[in-house]
């Protein structure tokens, strides 16, 4: 067992150090390209990302950087709608898109011989895009289906929707990405129009290709395609600073469900390199050693030991515009109550505030993150999305490997003080589904 976490620690020392360097270029009007070369087999990731998303939509008008992402595969000048997919199933490769609070991403895995064809029809349809009426009506219907399927008929993500709004008072991050189902209902064509307008410009772009591909033949693609666009104004992003929580918050859910679920929200700071290394990464691995894995913290004490819930997790967000909500939650079975999970819950955080971290789970936890990450490294999706994070939300693609040394570098007494500083009960907003009882009217033979 020991020659084999010394080949483990071993393999990921050498593996996060063999990545490709990354290769950058900026054009006048604001374009930004990424690249990182991967010969090891002719296939490559292109990703198109812009500096928007929710957090950029103003209230009344939450859903639009989602719905704008469905208007791009509405057809363009010289595509028509459903081509582009099309053209690029045809070559062999896959296509898609999504959008997130802090950005959105329109991505292709090709055939490396595809790859300035595919920028050339990225290019033509984010310049010259068709916004027709009918395609939008068509379109906010399937958004709204969308909504109402994933969370406004899932008890679960209700809960956890409406804990979010309760959660923060001035930070966009409040809002639903999807959108709240009365502004759907209210958008037009016209709001999409003005949004394309405003957010979808060059200096909101950043390209990043990662696989078999040359530097220096992408740079001259997206120098006479993306490169060539006109330069136009971009207003600085939205990006509030969350007042201070000033004391603890409860959310009641009622709904119907079979069983409970109680999910703690808290807002706590993400990464901003240089002002809060460590105290990000202690955060990180903080939540690792809480919810990584099945013998992860909640779980054995949680689950396995005071038996208050059937299920529990946590999870943190390092990578966003200088906030998260950290979250942990219980999903509560049969005979387990409210305040037994929070009281047991509350206890454990107060009890890891104070106490170093077992060693070895401190140890293993480190080496989890840093495997998640080299496995990573497997994917040329996941290598190019983590790059096109870093970009987006203003963290920098090349502190990528910063990071693991981050995580390298955390101490247990960064842990136990990161818990002790953050993770405290009158800073957090507690959420409770409760299953409301449906009548079922019966009738008589």
């Amino acid at each position: 067992m020991r020659k084999l976490l010394w080949f483990a620690a071993f393999f990921l020392s050498f593996a996060t150090t063999a990545q490709a360097a990354l290769q950058q270029a900026s054009f006048k009007n604001g374009v930004n390209l990424i690249v990182e070369e991967d010969h090891s087999a002719p296939v490559a990731m292109v990703q198109v990302w812009l500096k928007v998303g929710g957090r950029d939509e103003v209230p009344g008008k939450t859903g639009l950087a989602h719905v704008f992402e469905h208007m791009m595969f509405k057809g363009s000048k010289k595509l028509a709608a459903g081509e582009y997919s099309k053209i690029i199933s045809a070559m062999g490769g896959s296509d898609n898109a999504f959008t997130s609070t802090d950005y959105t991403a329109y991505f292709e895995t090709v055939p490396a011989a595809e790859v300035s064809r595919v920028l050339k029809m990225e290019a033509e349809r984010f310049a010259n895009l068709k916004l027709r009426d009918k395609d939008f009506q068509s379109e906010i219907k399937v958004i709204m289906e969308e909504r109402r399927m994933r969370t406004e008929d899932d008890a679960n993500s209700r809960m956890f929707e409406e804990l979010s709004a309760a959660s923060l008072r001035l930070h966009p991050y409040r809002n639903p990405v999807i959108g709240w189902m009365q502004d759907l209902e209210a958008l037009t064509i016209d709001d999409v129009k003005a949004f394309y307008k405003k957010h979808y410009v060059p200096a909101n772009v950043t390209v990043v290709v990662v696989g078999d591909v040359n530097f220096q033949q992408v740079k001259k693609v997206v120098g006479k395609t993306f490169g060539k666009m006109k330069a136009r104004k971009v207003e600085p992003r939205f990006n509030p600073t969350e007042p201070e929580p000033l004391g603890a918050k409860r959310v009641i859910v009622e709904l119907p469900a079979q069983l409970p679920m109680v999910a703690v929200t808290i807002p706590v700071p993400s990464w901003q390199p240089g002002k809060n290394d460590k105290e990000a990464a202690a955060l990180a691995l903080a939540t690792e050693i809480l919810a990584g894995g099945k013998s992860a913290v909640l779980n054995r004490v949680l689950v396995n030991e005071k038996r208050v819930a059937s299920a529990a997790g946590a999870g943190y967000d390092p990578f966003t515009m200088g906030l998260d909500l950290w979250y942990a939650y219980g999903a509560l079975g049969v005979g387990q109550t409210v305040s037994s999970f929070e009281k047991s819950f509350w206890a454990l955080i107060d009890e890891m505030s104070k106490t170093l971290p077992d060693k070895r789970r401190f140890a293993a936890a480190k080496r989890s993150v840093i495997a998640n990450a080299v496995f990573a490294q497997d994917s040329l999706y996941l290598r190019a999305k983590h790059i096109g994070i870093l970009e987006t939300v203003g963290i920098g693609a090349v502190q990528q490997d910063k990071w693991l040394d981050l995580i390298r570098a955390v101490q247990p007494e960064d842990v136990r003080d990161a818990i002790a500083r953050w993770l405290k009960p009158n800073r957090a907003t507690t959420g409770v589904l409760q299953p409301k009882r449906v009548a079922v009217s019966g009738g008589g033979q």
